[in-house]
């Protein structure tokens, strides 16, 4: 029932049976708070009294262990007297317990394996889109426990669109003001703040931190920023947009070279991880030489905050990338952007719109092989696989969210089945030009279908964790093996939470 699967996995003779406590220890005072997060996801997702102790005999030990390989990597041996989970660092222990969490069965029954265990991908990550729709510090909590027990380590932050700006800057308060975002606010909790204050967005992190999650935080620029220049006209500077629901940063702005210099300092200073997102994706009618001086001056002043840069795989026309830098490759084949359908459902206001954003996707194919020439690595995110707001094409073992799966998820993509969304390789995705460093792989889910958390449930999962176990696991997979080992999971995700998940007939419905 292991997701992603181990690389190695051997019998172990008599398995073990749990007693109504569950103690858990850890090598040292120092790490008591790893023995607290794995005593609390046990009890979460089991609902076993977990206690932690330093030192000594337990029922589940962690013992640090140079021979136990790098980073990650660690071994889990389970037999009738106990657990122990080997690793070399503090993060391998914790996904050696989240293996051990993930075998416990009904019954309290442990059984006896032992495991050798290491990613194929350094990056496993889900961008959020936090802009469109807005969740709460306890939702993205949620999203955090989902991710840490499937082995992801990234949860990159989608904090700015058109829509909206979600954080707290120090010196902009108009930014987080609704009455500046082209539509007011629509999609806060009724009566919650709709932004995130900077201790708000520091509680994330260091949650996410505890679970070995890395926050990756995205600020997009220079285009899809009309609810920043909204609240600061200035940053437009004497660049008239082309349409009206359109907006850049102007690099010859000084109070956008201001805004950026201090948004991204005030970023870097309240995240600890060594990422900042700079977006860059789909500056429609921004004119090519603006944009290529902008993105350089951004790049550079992101540079000095010393953090390592992060971009959408346009960042790459910029001609400013270096090795330093991950370009994030999105643009999936088959979704390509499809002008003449566009042009023949479109408002007519909206056709001058239509012609720059097929313009801007024309020049797609050249993207990633730039960012490769350029030395810089490549996240994959191909919308095709890995694009979450992708309508179901299988229907649910509930009529009612048969009926939702023509409601949520992007009408522009084709719905694809769970088991087709299975049905790649990050080694052998065609979107990455050979030759290319792959950085790893990191899945999206865009917001603007979701109304609410149980929205975000119905497209996250089942199909989450197959995503995982691709940047995991470094042999191939089996649908059949996969889907067995997957519908034993459902009583978890309703435990922590996410009742909302999509009844797949195809993964969870007779063989």
């Amino acid at each position: 029932m292991i997701v992603p699967l181990p690389r190695r996995m051997t019998p172990e003779g008599p398995g073990l049976r749990l007693g109504a406590r569950v103690r858990v220890a850890v090598p040292s005072q120092e790490l008591r708070g790893l023995g607290e997060v794995v005593a609390d996801l046990l009890a979460r997702v089991h609902g076993v009294d977990a206690v932690v102790q330093a030192g000594g005999e337990g029922d589940l030990v962690l013992a640090l262990d140079a021979a136990a390989g790098p980073g990650e990597g660690h071994e889990l041996t389970v037999n009738e007297d106990g657990a122990t989970v080997r690793a070399s660092s503090a993060e391998g222990l914790f996904r050696g317990a989240t293996t051990f969490a993930q075998l416990i069965g009904p019954d309290s029954v442990v059984p006896g394996v032992r495991i050798g265990d290491a990613p194929a991908l350094a990056w496993r990550g889900l961008s959020l889109d936090v802009a469109r729709r807005f969740f709460t510090v306890a939702q993205v909590k949620k999203v955090v426990d989902l991710l840490a027990l499937y082995k992801f380590n990234v949860l990159h932050l989608h904090l700015t669109d058109s829509q909206s700006w979600r954080l707290e800057i120090d010196g902009w308060p108009r930014l987080t003001d609704p009455a500046c975002w082209p539509e007011g606010e629509l999609t806060a909790e009724e009566g919650g703040r709709p932004y995130y204050t900077q201790d708000d967005y520091r509680e994330i992190v260091a949650y996410a931190a505890a679970r070995f999650v890395t926050i990756v935080p995205e600020l997009d620029m220079p285009g899809h920023v009309l609810a920043a220049v909204r609240a600061y006209p200035g940053l437009q500077g004497d660049h008239k947009p082309a349409h009206r629901q359109m907006a850049f940063l102007d690099p010859g702005s000084k109070e956008a070279v201001r805004f950026v210099t201090e948004t991204l300092g005030q970023l870097a200073a309240l995240t600890p991880g060594p990422y900042l997102h700079l977006g860059g994706d789909e500056a429609f009618g921004m004119p090519p030489e603006l944009y290529a001086r902008f993105a350089a001056r951004a790049l550079e002043i992101a540079r000095g905050t010393g953090k390592k840069v992060v971009v959408w795989q346009e960042g790459a026309r910029s001609g400013a990338l270096t090795p330093h830098e991950t370009v994030q490759a999105w643009i999936g084949r088959g979704d390509e952007f499809d002008a003449e359908a566009a042009r023949a459902t479109a408002p007519p206001e909206y056709l001058p719109f239509v012609d720059m954003m097929a313009e801007a996707f024309a020049e797609a194919g050249r993207d990633v092989p730039a960012a490769v020439a350029a030395g810089a690595p490549v996240l994959a995110s191909a919308s095709s696989f890995l694009y979450l707001d992708r309508r179901y094409a299988e229907d649910s073992l509930l009529d009612g969210q048969t009926a939702r799966r023509t409601e949520v998820g992007f009408g522009s993509y084709e719905p694809r089945t769970c088991r087709e969304l299975f049905a790649w390789r990050p080694d052998a995705m065609p979107e990455i030009p050979a030759g290319a460093r792959l950085a790893g792989v990191e899945a999206a889910i865009w917001c603007e279908t979701v109304k609410d958390f149980d929205d975000l449930a119905f497209l996250l999962l089942p199909r989450l964790p197959g995503i995982a176990e691709k940047a995991w696991t470094s042999a191939e997979t089996g649908w059949d093996d996969y889907r067995g080992r997957l519908s034993a999971h459902r009583g978890w995700w309703e435990r922590l939470g996410w009742g909302g998940y999509y009844r797949s007939a195809e993964v969870f419905g007779p063989a």
